[in-house]
C-alpha cells in the first residue's frame, strides 16, 4: 500500500510545485515506484516535466470522462497530468455527495502499484484541496523563511484539524521545509527559529538553499538530479528525500 504525501501552502510561490517534482524524482532513484498528480490549475507540475501533449488528465478522469492514466516520465516515475480547468471543480462537484472523497476513489485502484504517490495541491483551500487532504496520509509543507510565513502554516493546521476530525482522522503533517534559504540572512534564520520554537519537532533539518538550476530545470522538462546533479539543489533535495523517508 503506498503512502500518499500532499504538498501543500496557502502561500503561492514557495516551491511546492518544485518541492513535489524534485522530492517524487529523488525517491524514484532510491528505487521506489512514484506517481505525481498535479492538482494545481496553473500545471507547473506537467508543464516541467511532461515533454508531449497530455490528452488524458486528473479533472476529467475525477469527471468520470475517462479512466485515470499516469504517463511515464522516467524511471519508476509517473505522472498523472494536470487540467488548468480543474479550477471549476468546486462548481462541478460542489453539490455532489460524498465530495470530499472524489479523489481517494480516484487514486485507491493505484496505492498497490506505487510506493508513494505525491499530490501537488493549489495555494486555494477549496474542494480539491479538501479532497487532497482526506486522502493524503502525510502532508508536508513548503515554506520561505520570512515575514508573515507562519500564516500560511498556520491556516493549514487549522483546516487539517478538521479534516482529522471529519473525514481522515490518520492524517499527519509529516513535516515543514524551508525553500529558498539563505543561512546568511538573519530575518531567514530568525524566522526558521520561530517555526521550530513554535512546531517543535515538525520542522525538517533538510533546507533547500536558492539554486538558479531549480529554476532552469522544469524549461527543459527535467528534474534536478537530471539537469544539475552536481548542484545545491540537487544536493539539497537528495538530503530531504532520505529525511522524508526516515520519518
Amino acid at each position: 500500500m503506498s503512502k500518499i504525501l500532499a504538498f501543500t501552502n496557502q502561500k503561492g510561490g514557495v516551491g511546492k510545485t518544485t518541492s513535489t517534482a524534485n522530492i517524487g524524482a529523488g525517491l524514484a532513484r532510491a528505487g521506489h515506484k512514484v506517481m505525481l498528480v498535479d492538482l494545481d490549475p496553473q500545471i507547473n507540475l506537467t508543464r516541467g516535466l511532461l515533454t508531449g501533449k497530455a490528452d488524458k488528465n486528473v479533472y476529467g478522469a475525477l469527471l468520470e470522462d475517462y479512466k485515470a492514466h499516469p504517463y511515464k516520465i522516467g524511471d519508476n516515475l509517473g505522472l498523472l497530468a494536470g487540467s488548468t480547468a480543474i479550477s471549476g471543480f468546486e462548481k462541478v462537484k460542489g453539490d455532489e455527495l460524498d465530495r470530499e472523497y472524489l479523489l481517494k476513489e480516484l487514486l485507491e485502484p493505484f496505492r498497490d502499484k506505487f510506493s508513494y504517490i505525491l499530490l501537488d495541491c493549489p495555494p486555494a483551500l477549496g474542494l480539491i484541496t479538501l479532497n487532497a487532504y482526506t486522502c493524503a496520509d502525510a502532508l508536508y509543507i513548503p515554506l520561505e523563511a520570512q515575514l508573515y510565513a507562519t500564516e500560511g502554516v498556520e491556516k493549514v493546521i487549522e483546516l487539517v484539524s478538521k479534516v482529522q476530525k471529519r473525514m481522515n482522522p490518520s492524517l499527519q503533517v509529516g513535516g515543514i521545509f524551508f525553500t529558498r534559504y539563505d543561512q546568511r540572512k538573519v530575518l531567514r534564520r530568525d524566522t526558521a527559529e520561530e517555526l521550530r520554537a513554535k512546531y517543535p519537532g515538525l520542522v525538517l533539518k533538510t533546507t533547500i538553499r536558492e539554486s538558479i538550476a531549480l529554476g532552469e530545470a522544469p524549461h527543459l522538462a527535467q528534474d534536478i538530479f537530471t539537469y544539475a546533479p552536481k548542484s545545491a539543489g540537487a544536493a539539497d533535495y537528495k538530503a530531504l528525500v532520505e529525511e522524508i523517508m526516515a520519518r
